[in-house]
């Protein structure tokens, strides 16, 4: 079975070139999800900010788009870090795979929670109305739809608003056109936050992949290694111990280097 790494003098594991593209395909779009998370945070903080839209994305979430795509660009290179010398950076490779899961679940759980908020918009966003929202932000529909309240305009309007002050018996609330803003909104916000959870799924899988073939490579190497010197010690049997490294040390000094990872990557295929 063809093995998934090339092995020179130079370089204790190399992995091959289509295993590396994968990885640093799969690597790449997992940053790229942390990046956009920090482009639409700071697209929405500066001048776009809007008072329709803080009534369903809030200044603290979008801050917190800050911290979430920040630590995701940190994890992206916690995986690099690790698949450069995946031999010797086990470690970098295993903390790669679980912040990939935390993300995983966090993300999982933002999407599944902004979903939910879809199910209860009338009884949500009617409470938000009338007890939460500023003036600016009731003014914000009012003005933009023509509308006065929520469910009527007598249900907790801004009386300042045009449509407020010329209301009559044809007036009507703004309920429908914040139950659709909020849908829509909400609609493409958990869409893409559920794509960003395939994506890490996807990466969470390409980190497996080269902790395995790390692993198998390294259990290559040590089952060669005990063979060599079962060899050496003549029909002695068994595997090597460290009694039996300070015996051959001194004897065998040349062959011992067979017992390093450099070394190992000279021993014919």
């Amino acid at each position: 079975m063809p093995r998934a790494v090339d092995v020179t003098a130079s370089s204790p594991l190399q992995l091959k070139r289509g295993v590396q593209f994968g990885y640093g395909l799969v690597t790449a779009c997992y940053m790229a999800t942390g990046i956009t998370a920090l482009a639409v945070a700071g697209y929405f903080l500066s001048e776009h900010s809007s008072p329709k839209r803080e009534t369903i994305v809030t200044t603290n979430v979008i801050k917190s788009l800050f911290v979430a795509g920040s630590f995701i660009i940190l994890v992206s290179f916690v995986g690099i870090i690790g698949v450069l010398a995946p031999l010797k950076r086990k470690k970098w490779l295993v903390a790669y795979i679980c912040l990939q899961v935390v993300t995983i679940i966090v993300e999982t759980g933002v999407g599944i929670w902004l979903w939910s908020r879809t199910l209860d918009i009338n009884d949500l966003y009617g409470f938000n109305w009338r007890s939460l929202w500023s003036d600016e932000m009731k003014m914000s529909y009012q003005d933009d739809y023509k509308c006065c309240g929520y469910l009527n305009p007598h249900d907790s309007p801004v009386l300042s608003s045009d449509s407020c002050r010329n209301a009559d018996a044809s007036s009507f609330g703004c309920t429908l056109f914040v139950h659709n803003f909020a849908l829509d909104s909400l609609s493409y916000i958990y869409t893409y936050v559920f794509s960003f959870v395939f994506v890490d799924v996807v990466a969470m899988l390409s980190g497996m992949v080269v902790l395995t073939i790390r692993n198998d490579e390294e259990r290559l190497r040590w089952s060669r290694a005990n063979s060599i010197f079962k060899s050496m010690k003549g029909g002695h049997g068994g595997f090597a111990t460290k009694d039996d490294d300070h015996i051959y040390r001194n004897n065998y000094e040349d062959s011992y280097a067979w017992m390093t990872p450099n070394a190992l990557t000279t021993y014919p295929h």
